[in-house]
């Protein structure tokens, strides 16, 4: 258990407002960097977060996007393969539409399943027996199976069926005669509200705006959705670019649709000319985290607040205690030396000469050094008094005072008023001679004074000294000084007064016999 001064010790801070004030603030620094690196931490979190979320959402949506057309296209396989049988060319179109045309070439989100000769003419439908003689040659897909040989899947841009009035993405493959000459082409077409659906249903609440591109960058579908923007090429951005050599990844980058920067979850479809990415905003990924780093910033700086109101409050109080403390400080000394002091000369009174005689008497039988002892005293003070006034005779005092200040050294000796008229003076490391000198001088220094004293036969106010010096003794007692001392005076006056007497005490004495 700490006791009281190990208490004060552990608290010694608390009595300086300043330090207390500077710690404080130190703990508010602290606290302040601590929360600060805790929402940096948070912001890093959610910045991880949200791009493993979206990166982790267009792969998803990739796999789902590649499955589909993979699907439709073994059925536009299925078309190639069975064109090449003379069996099935031959057969009454009905047949013949029901070997070419498998289920999945009819599902909801598929569009028109076309066969077109080698000038473009449509010649087979999977929705109809009875087709238009409608000519496709100006279409790009078309156009590009007319002059290329590769016999591989074909992606082209988002356009508006001539059948359907509807926004599809074509798929195609090109038909060849035994000869390896240019037959004709089949496509399928997959409407854009597929992907639509896809976006919107795969996670509707996530962040950032979903883009399907396709061959030379152009938008095939958004989410959020903008019709304008399908069809829009964004090739010459230098994000689709950087998208094309990541492949898959994040990144960030300007954007490639509206102003600012974006942070790009970019996936490629299969090995489809098809590429998928999340574009997320800065809103988009710290949304959350400003939400809870603006409640946590406010709860910090309130307590911030708090710490430096109530540390500015207590730092006050401490300094009014302080203050008090100090002139509680300087009234105790001032009542303490008012108590320590005659109040009609300033010299101290009997209780300071005793506290002080009984000190110098400990020190010098401790140390063996001599020590003296003067008690003055006013002669005809009486008839002083009833002769001049009180008034008078309190001034005659004061100047016997004064007189005994001039002639004793500060640093050392002290000179005290022990009773009415009665003086006394306190000589440490002072023998006998040294008494005598210092006695003389102040009966010298009182005559000096010429105060008129018409009931003194010298006619001026004059003093009786008695000294009581010790030598180097081992013992050292007050009231054999003071008896001593007491016991000179009373010789000095019956000799006459004005003059010095002295008692060397050479052993301890409990009480010497005399009088005044």
């Amino acid at each position: 258990m700490v006791g009281r001064t190990g208490l004060r010790r552990y608290l010694w801070w608390t009595r300086s407002p300043w330090l207390l004030a500077a710690l404080n603030l130190l703990c508010v620094v602290g606290l302040c960097a601590v929360s600060a690196f805790m929402l940096w931490d948070m912001r890093c979190d959610a910045e991880r977060r949200a791009t493993a979320a979206a990166q982790s959402l267009v792969q998803v949506l990739g796999r789902d996007i590649a499955r589909s057309i993979g699907m439709y296209d073994l059925s536009l396989r299925a078309i190639v393969d069975g064109w090449r049988l003379p069996a099935v060319m031959n057969a009454d179109p009905e047949t013949r539409r029901l070997i070419l045309f498998d289920r999945a070439a009819n599902a909801e989100n598929f569009g028109h399943t076309l066969v077109f000769d080698r000038f473009g003419t449509l010649i087979i439908s999977s929705k109809s027996l009875n087709t238009e003689p409608l000519s496709y040659a100006d279409r790009e897909y078309f156009q590009y199976h007319a002059t290329h040989t590769d016999l591989g899947l074909h992606v082209s841009v988002p356009v508006v069926s001539r059948i359907t009035g509807r926004w599809v993405l074509i798929i195609s493959r090109r038909l060849s005669n035994p000869d390896g000459s240019f037959a004709g082409v089949v496509l399928g077409s997959i409407y854009l509200d597929y992907f639509r659906q896809l976006f919107a249903a795969i996670d509707p609440d996530h962040a950032g705006a979903v883009t399907l591109y396709g061959p030379g960058g152009t938008i095939v579908m958004r989410e959020p959705y903008d019709e304008q923007l399908v069809g829009r090429s964004v090739s010459a951005t230098d994000s689709y670019r950087r998208m094309l050599q990541t492949r898959q990844g994040v990144f960030t980058g300007p954007a490639m649709i509206g102003e600012g920067t974006r942070t790009f979850a970019v996936a490629q479809v299969g090995e489809l000319p098809l590429q998928l990415s999340i574009a997320l905003t800065a809103e988009d990924i710290y949304a959350a985290w400003r939400q809870k780093a603006l409640v946590l910033a406010a709860v910090v700086l309130s307590l911030c607040a708090t710490t430096v109101v109530l540390t500015t409050l207590f730092r006050r109080e401490l300094t009014r205690r302080k203050a008090a403390q100090r002139a509680t400080a300087a009234l105790n000394a001032e009542l303490q030396q008012l108590a320590s002091t005659d109040a009609l000369t300033g010299l101290g009174n009997r209780r300071r000469f005793d506290e002080v005689l009984a000190r110098e008497c400990r020190r010098a039988t401790r140390t063996g050094k001599p020590l003296s002892l003067l008690i003055l005293d006013a002669d005809y003070f009486k008839g002083f008094n009833d002769r001049y006034g009180h008034q008078q005779g309190d001034e005659a005092l004061r100047l016997i005072a004064q007189a005994m200040r001039g002639s004793i050294h500060a640093s050392s000796d002290t000179a005290y008023r022990i009773g009415g008229e009665e003086f006394a003076v306190v000589l440490p490391d002072t023998g006998k001679l040294g008494a005598e000198t210092a006695a003389n001088r102040i009966r010298q220094a009182v005559l000096a004074q010429a105060v008129p004293h018409a009931s003194n036969p010298h006619g001026l106010v004059t003093v009786s000294c008695g000294i009581a010096a010790t030598p180097a003794v081992r013992d050292c007692d007050p009231v054999t000084l003071i008896a001593a001392a007491d016991a000179a005076l009373y010789e000095a006056k019956r000799r006459g007064r004005n003059q010095v007497r002295t008692t060397v005490v050479e052993r301890p004495l409990s009480v010497i016999e005399g009088g005044r």
